[in-house]
C-alpha cells in the first residue's frame, strides 16, 4: 500500500487524508492505473517495486491536480508567434508517460504504446505527440 509518507518522497507534495479517505483514493488510482497498463490487477508493492510505487504516487498527483478543475487553455507567446494549448489531466498523464515511460514499459501488458482501457476486452487509447488520446 502506498502511504502518504512515500507520496510525498516520491512527488514532493504533501496530502493530509483521513486514512479511509487515503486508502480509497490509492484504490481507485490503482485500479485505473492498471487499466492504463493493460493489467487486469494492479500488483502488490513491495520493495523490489518501489519505481511502481513512484509511477503510482505520480499518477495520484496528476489526478490530484486536476480534481474538479475543468481544462484551461492556456497561450504563450514569442514576438509576433502565439501558440495556445489545453492544459488538461490528458497533458498531464502524457508528461507521465513522457517521464516514466521506461517503468511503464516494464509493467505495460500493452505492448509498444500506452494504451487506456474502454472495456475489458479492448484497449483503445493510444499515446501521440506527447498526448494520451482517449
Amino acid at each position: 500500500m502506498l502511504t502518504q509518507e512515500n507520496y510525498c518522497i516520491y512527488t514532493g507534495q504533501t496530502v493530509n487524508y483521513s486514512d479511509s479517505d487515503w486508502q480509497t483514493l490509492v484504490s481507485i488510482a490503482s485500479k485505473r492505473l492498471a487499466s492504463l497498463l493493460c493489467l487486469e490487477t494492479f500488483p502488490e508493492l513491495t520493495d523490489e517495486n518501489k519505481d511502481l510505487a513512484m509511477l503510482l504516487a505520480n499518477f495520484i498527483c496528476a489526478t490530484l491536480k486536476f480534481q474538479g478543475a475543468p481544462d484551461t487553455i492556456e497561450s504563450k507567446s514569442v514576438r509576433n508567434f502565439t501558440i495556445n494549448f489545453k492544459s488538461s489531466a490528458t497533458n498531464a498523464f502524457g508528461q507521465i508517460y513522457h517521464n516514466y515511460e521506461d517503468i511503464i514499459e516494464a509493467y505495460s501488458n500493452c505492448g509498444s504504446d500506452i494504451k487506456v482501457e474502454r472495456n475489458a476486452r479492448h484497449c483503445c487509447g493510444y499515446y501521440n505527440n506527447g498526448l494520451l488520446n482517449f
